[in-house]
Formats: C-alpha cells, sequence, structure tokens
C-alpha cells in the first residue's frame, strides 16, 4: 500500500502528539500509534512493528526523564518485568491470524480507551499506598507481558491503572514503572 507524501506528514505529525502525550504518563504510545495505523488501514505486520520500534523510543525518554526525577523505584519494578520478558516473548511468537489480531487490537484500544474515563484520584480513608506482594506481582507481570506480546503493545495500558486503581504506587512512581515495563517488554 503507497502513502502520498500528505499522508505521510499527517501520520508523522499525529505520532508526536501521541509520543508526547503518551510519555509524559510513562507510556510509549503503542496503542495510540495502533489506533492511528489501523484508522490508515496499515497492514497488521506494519502495524505491530511500528508501534514497538516507536515504543522503544518513546519509553526510554520517559525512563529516562521519570529516573532522572528520582521516581523509579526498583522494588516495585523487578517483579513485574521479570516475568513479563518471557511471557511477551510466548506472546510475540503466538501464531495469530490477521483477524483476531484485529480483534485483539480493538480490545485493547477499547481498554485503552476505558483507561481515560476511570478515575484514580485518591479518596479520604484510601490514601496509604501497599505495593503488591511477589504473589501478586509475578503473575500479574506474565498476564501482561503475554497480551502485550500478542498485540505488540508494551503494556503499559494494562499495568499502569491496574498499579492505580490497586494503590500499589502514586502515580509518578507508577509513570516510571510502566516507563521501564514497556521499555523492557517492547525491546
Amino acid at each position: 500500500m503507497e502513502f502520498s507524501l500528505l499522508a505521510i506528514a499527517v501520520v508523522s505529525l499525529i505520532f508526536l502528539g501521541v509520543a508526547f502525550l503518551y510519555s509524559s504518563v510513562g507510556h510509549g504510545g503503542a496503542s495510540g500509534y495502533l489506533a492511528v495505523l489501523s484508522f490508515f488501514a496499515v497492514a497488521p505486520t506494519f502495524m505491530s512493528t511500528t508501534a514497538l520500534i516507536l515504543n522503544i523510543l518513546v519509553s526510554a525518554v520517559a525512563l529516562i526523564a521519570f529516573s532522572k526525577a528520582k521516581h523509579l523505584e526498583s522494588s516495585l519494578t523487578w517483579p513485574f518485568v521479570v516475568t513479563s520478558v518471557p511471557a511477551v516473548f510466548l506472546g510475540g511468537v503466538a501464531p495469530v491470524s490477521p483477524r483476531i489480531y484485529q480483534l485483539i487490537v480493538a480490545f485493547v484500544l477499547f481498554i485503552a480507551g476505558l483507561r481515560f474515563l476511570l478515575e484514580t484520584r485518591s479518596r479520604k480513608g484510601e490514601s496509604v499506598l501497599r505495593p503488591p506482594s511477589l504473589l501478586i506481582s509475578l503473575p500479574v507481570g506474565a498476564l501482561v507481558g503475554f497480551v502485550s506480546g500478542l498485540v505488540g503493545v508494551g503494556g503499559g495500558i494494562f499495568l499502569s491503572p491496574l498499579i492505580l486503581m490497586m494503590r500499589w504506587a502514586d502515580a509518578k512512581r507508577t509513570a516510571a514503572t510502566s516507563a521501564a515495563f514497556i521499555l523492557v517488554d517492547s525491546i
């Protein structure tokens, strides 16, 4: 499929906006890139490759920024990451037909949309943050990693809302953890 120079310029500008917005919360933007590419009817193979490459670049920048600001907490991050690596590989090599891929991407985009509707601000009496135990964070990392590998996203759209809703960390530590998780899983 060929694209005009104007279409490429428009997609590039949209990608820049997506990257800016997503990186501000520690994400790489894969769900945004996938949404844009699906709007332009791009082939699934090109969609996942493009989303992953951009995810690596943008999440690396986000991770550096949140790390420099001292928001990266390794005790929160490593359990999610250690089990996600083999799981993301398994999801990435799992054979998925183009139709199933499109359904999974539609579901992921739906979840991403829901994420913006969920309220995560703290309420009275719920201000205490409790990091998850290893019995929780290890399987969560594996599950998020597998789905991320299937779809070609870094997993932040699943992990961040979960961390915030479960009150495992504040927004800045969640963003730093997500950036690390997304970077490792995208690579």
